[in-house]
């Protein structure tokens, strides 16, 4: 062997416990669906907002964005992980599949943008990038394809999907950066 082909591992390569990582997490996210109570206005309030929030807050970007991803695609093939177990493409293309969407998109930036989590402002980090980046990720997908589907005006359409639950997932990105902190110390001893 040559030195050229003795390089270093690279930093983007999945580990095992990187791959423990994503699939507990995937799994997790496959739980919170499940807790569901279905809701008047069509969308049943769940702890998968909760969950996308706290995977991004703990783990890496990548990670993060496969752990959605995966959760996604499991969906995509007909298991029965989406809320309420329903499964399959129809359900990602319906009126509120663009919460599915947005699930991604939030998982991955907050977990870009989250900082270590460590310090004085670490805590406050956590809830900002969760409250101003992973609440409008979630959130625009999840109204645009609601408009769509429904021939529902933007103003309709934020109205009766962010009025009952705004408050709700607010909080929940709280408990999720809380969670989050603790959760980071314990996974760093183990690493």
């Amino acid at each position: 062997m040559t030195d050229s082909t003795k390089t270093a591992p690279s930093k983007a390569k999945l580990t095992t416990l990187a791959m423990v990582q994503i699939a507990l997490c995937t799994a997790l996210m496959c739980i919170a669906a499940q807790i569901s109570v279905p809701l008047p206005i069509g969308v049943p309030f769940t702890l998968q907002v909760l969950m996308v929030i706290l995977i991004a807050l703990i783990l890496r970007p990548l990670y993060a964005l496969i752990a959605q991803s995966l959760y996604t695609l499991l969906g995509i093939i007909g298991l029965p992980v989406f809320s309420g177990g329903k499964s399959g493409v129809g359900t990602i293309l319906s009126p509120t599949g663009g919460f599915i969407i947005g699930f991604i998109l939030a998982a991955f930036l907050v977990s870009l943008l989250k900082g270590s989590g460590e310090g004085k402002f670490g805590l406050v980090r956590y809830i900002l990038a969760a409250v101003l980046v992973g609440i409008p990720a979630i959130y625009l997908p999840g109204i645009a394809l609601f408009m769509v589907y429904t021939q529902a005006d933007l103003w309709k359409a934020i109205v009766t999907l962010t009025s009952v639950f705004i408050l709700i997932d607010l909080a929940k990105c709280v408990i999720a950066a809380l969670a989050a902190v603790p959760l980071n110390k314990a996974l760093k001893k183990i690493v």
